[in-house]
């Protein structure tokens, strides 16, 4: 059991800790691969922008923005759109 003033220290810390997890896991992995337009469609899709908006967006087709994602899932080694993002912006607050 913690005592209260172990509860606190905890607190006070857990922002610290959490941040130097997240730069030792990403000098473990190393940045990203991605290519400026991949950078450019996953910033719409962490922005929550479907496939179809971020076409008519980028002015391409639909099926360009589903390649460039599948080539972003394949790079980041991921399935999702979610956990591309999560992969990709790992500092972002969800």
């Amino acid at each position: 059991d913690f005592s209260e003033r172990d509860r606190a220290l905890l607190i006070l810390l857990r922002p610290h800790l959490h941040q130097a997890y997240l730069d030792a896991e990403r000098r473990r992995r190393g940045a990203p691969q991605l290519t400026p337009r991949h950078w450019e469609v996953l910033h719409l899709v962490a922005a929550g922008h479907t496939n179809a908006q971020i076409a008519r967006r980028l002015g391409v087709a639909e099926g360009t923005v589903r390649k460039h994602l599948e080539n972003v899932y394949a790079r980041l080694r991921v399935s999702s759109r979610t956990a591309a993002v999560t992969r990709a912006f790992p500092d972002r607050d969800t």
